[in-house]
């Protein structure tokens, strides 16, 4: 057995519990703690002290969850030994129902999204010529062309050649490496 920290500890995040840990197995993320379960000696001291009333014992039934969290972000998130910040809206949040999706674990998205979709040419809706051009989305008309006036084509431009390569913004030219 060992205690974990449950839903309640969300944007709460008391601290009263990590002073009386006698094994500092108390693990902080932004809005919530953690215990370390292979750390913690099922001393069971930091139950009573939690004002929020989030520390359980693991053995309870319907924690498997939580101790997955406390398991996975005691080995990410700093060990702290001693209050620190109490969040000033603490009281407000103790007791809310339905936390779990406020709990910030610092960890990043997944992979990267594309914003638009992508397609190869000619298959895209709209590939078909048209009276416009697309600009971040959205569909534009060309402006009604003067009489006898040329269409303007816009080629690519040729390469320039290199004078160096860049570095983090700074510009290095050829021959300057050491």
């Amino acid at each position: 057995m060992t205690y974990i920290v449950t839903e309640n500890c969300i944007n709460c995040k008391y601290q009263d519990c990590v002073t009386v840990c006698p094994v500092d197995c108390f693990y902080e993320g932004e809005n919530f703690l953690v215990i370390h379960p292979d750390e913690c000696i099922d001393c069971g001291v930091c139950e009573p002290e939690c004002p929020a009333d989030a520390i359980r014992p693991d053995t309870e039934p319907g924690l498997e969850h939580w101790l997955q969290i406390n398991t996975r972000y005691a080995e990410i998130w700093p060990n702290i030994t001693e209050i620190g910040t109490v969040p000033a809206d603490a009281d407000e949040w103790n007791g809310k129902p339905d936390k779990a999706g406020l709990l910030i674990t610092g960890e990043a998205a997944p992979a990267p999204t594309a914003q638009k979709p992508v397609y190869d040419p000619g298959e895209a809706p709209g590939d078909a010529p048209s009276d416009g051009y697309e600009v971040d989305g959205a569909r534009l008309a060309y402006p009604p062309a003067e009489a006898g006036a040329e269409p303007v084509h816009l080629d690519p431009r040729e390469p320039e050649p290199e004078d160096g390569y860049e570095i983090d913004g700074l510009r290095i030219a050829p021959g300057s490496e050491r």
